[in-house]
């Protein structure tokens, strides 16, 4: 098989466990774009927060953001495809969260937006003033959500939201509407709460037809919950060694894990 195009999750995949990208994973990519194929990033992030790493890689392709939320153009800061959440959704979001005492992030056009200072959100502040200046993600602390999305020259993409009780993010879970949200786990702690239909694969796929690439003609690399929609869309799909059984029996091949050089050995397998 000739491959066409590599699409790499971030977290958990494509950075190892202190958030950077393994000098074997540069090279492997570098030397596959080198070759003509195309390598997107297919992420839960925010389009701010996938800048550091798609400036390193040097890329030149769009990105499929928040859980195939939209796909986003670097260079021109174009958005494509978005099917974002309704002021009327993300008031129900809000009651959920207050209901089982949630804490949000809220993900508008351009910036990722937070009430409370929780452990989770320090961690990402203090990641966030690391990154250099021209490509540091967005993020802010607001009063309160209501003023954003009601808005109507506004965008809200998703929702994250975290707890340390496991059993109060179930319980919000199911009691959002299935017609009207599509809630993917993206770690173990937190969830992510975006309008129904969006999916990183089927997001993926969008992109492969504006590109005229069969999805077997594609590899991917996932993790999370929120990836097998991804793996199991294109003709070989990777999950990494730290992904959950779950996600594993989606996948066609399991690499090793994110910390190891299992991204650039399936790469130089396969090419």
């Amino acid at each position: 098989m000739t491959y066409k195009v590599i699409a790499f999750d971030l977290d958990g995949t494509l950075l190892n466990g202190k958030g950077q990208i393994l000098d074997s994973s540069k090279q492997a990519i570098a030397d596959a774009r080198a070759k003509g194929i195309k390598v997107v990033i297919v992420t839960g992030r925010h389009h701010t927060a996938v800048k550091p790493y798609y400036h390193e890689l040097q890329l030149d392709t769009p990105i499929v953001c928040c859980n195939g939320t939209y796909i986003y153009h670097p260079t021109t800061d174009k958005v494509e495809l978005a099917n974002p959440l309704s002021a009327n959704q993300c008031e129900t979001v809000l009651k959920i969260a207050e209901k089982y005492q949630l804490d949000l992030l809220m993900y508008s056009r351009n910036t990722m937006n937070y009430e409370k200072l929780n452990a989770h959100m320090t961690k990402f502040t203090q990641w966030v003033a690391s990154c250099p200046e021209n490509v540091r993600p967005d993020v802010r602390q607001v009063s309160n959500f209501e003023e954003i999305f009601h808005n109507p020259n506004e965008q809200i993409w998703k929702f994250v939201i975290s707890s340390q009780n496991r059993q109060d993010m179930e319980s919000a879970v199911e009691n959002l509407p299935v017609s009207e949200f599509s809630c993917e786990w993206s770690w173990i702690d937190r969830v992510d709460i975006a309008n129904n239909g969006n999916s990183k694969g089927g997001k993926l796929l969008d992109l492969l037809k504006q590109w005229q690439v069969e999805p077997q003609e594609v590899i991917a690399f996932g993790d999370n919950h929120n990836d097998t929609s991804m793996l199991t869309a294109v003709g070989y799909g990777v999950a990494m060694g730290n992904a959950e059984q779950e996600v594993k029996d989606q996948a066609k091949f399991i690499t090793t894990d994110n910390n190891t050089n299992g991204i650039a050995e399936v790469l130089a397998h396969l090419l």
